[in-house]
């Protein structure tokens, strides 16, 4: 289901809309992301100055609004500008993207899905004998939860009683184990506030996650468990730490559509005209595609035809954006993989309804 942004922007019937999106992974400050900013918006206002001279102005001064308020952090690898009469957006990527200035009769929308498919929430629940601390995450960023239940600290009137008879009696290893248990229980209970399927990551030493996955009730929802005491480190090191386990599972979701791709060869097109037809008939299901596959192939505005792109069409929606959103539009996935994955297929597939 798309975000109600995307869903605003998708559904924009005020053309021109420009989608400006800027690479900054080589930026190393401020002033070298705002002056790529810069050129891109001065590369769309060409076009525009052109194309739609009454509307140029308008449209550019809204861009460079979107730059004075955009606060620049080392963090984003890319941002989109995106700008059509009566709307203007900027969003941040946090991932590697490519540089491109597009003019039509609707916004580019790519690098957005691919942020709503794959920049998804988790929570990642850091586990230590006195505290647990609770961190809410997207792709490589994490902001730790501050609110009336976490962090959640031990606390011996809370919920766990002095020593019974019985337990004087147990060895001292095991009360101690008994009672962490019960911290744990009650953190697990607090949790449930929170999760609503998303991923869960646990990490803390390895004697306090056994002893939370013995009481847990949320065992399901937990993708990938990291060893160590991250209590007192910098944010960055334990982002540095869970990422890589984001990533083996998006890495797995890709492994399981593609194999159902190869497992579907009776109801599988492939290559980008062909794909196009079926998603524009209403038969796509799930749509695969690598992350950076551009086609020279776009639709002709006029006639509805489509067209390769010539030198002077450098701005043009390619037909890669009008495959996404016919399958969007019959209520259907699109999975992206990794660039080559798909070689096979053309670099674009298509599982079929029928």
């Amino acid at each position: 289901m798309l975000s109600d942004h995307l869903v605003v922007m998708q559904k924009h019937e005020a053309p021109p809309c420009i989608s400006i999106v800027v690479a900054l992974d080589v930026a190393q400050d401020r002033k070298a992301a705002l002056q790529l900013v810069n050129q891109s918006i001065e590369e769309a206002a060409e076009h525009l100055h052109t194309a739609w001279p009454d509307k140029a102005d308008a449209l550019i001064n809204a861009f460079y609004e979107l730059r004075d308020n955009y606060t620049y952090s080392p963090v984003d690898k890319g941002i989109g500008l995106y700008v059509a009469p009566n709307y203007n957006k900027l969003f941040r990527f946090s991932f590697p993207v490519q540089a491109k200035v597009c003019l039509g009769e609707k916004f580019a929308m790519r690098e957005l899905l691919y942020q709503e498919q794959y920049g998804f929430d988790y929570l990642l629940l850091h586990l230590e004998e006195k505290k647990v601390q609770l961190y809410r995450g997207r792709m490589d960023r994490l902001e730790q939860i501050n609110d009336n239940n976490f962090p959640f600290d031990f606390d011996n009137d809370y919920d766990y009683s002095p020593a019974t008879v019985g337990e004087r009696d147990k060895d001292k290893s095991t009360v101690i184990g008994l009672r962490q248990k019960n911290f744990y229980k009650a953190a697990d209970r607090l949790l449930e506030a929170y999760l609503h399927g998303q991923p869960l990551i646990l990490t803390g030493p390895t004697k306090d996650i056994g002893y939370f996955e013995d009481v847990s009730t949320h065992k399901k929802d937990v993708t990938a468990s990291i060893h160590g005491n991250f209590s007192s480190v910098p944010i960055k090191t334990l982002e540095d730490k869970a990422w890589p386990a984001v990533r083996s599972f998006i890495d797995m979701r890709d492994q399981q559509a593609i194999r159902e791709l190869e497992d579907s060869h009776a109801r599988v097109v492939d290559g980008i005209r062909d794909v196009l037809d079926a998603a524009k008939d209403g038969r796509g299901s799930k749509l695969l595609i690598e992350k950076d596959f551009n086609s020279a192939d776009f639709i002709d505005e006029l006639t509805g035809r489509l067209r390769t792109k010539s030198p002077d069409a450098t701005h043009t929606i390619d037909a890669v954006e009008e495959v996404m959103r016919a399958v969007i539009d019959k209520n259907g996935e699109i999975i992206f993989v990794k660039d080559g994955v798909l070689e096979d297929h053309k670099h674009i597939a298509l599982i079929t309804r029928y």
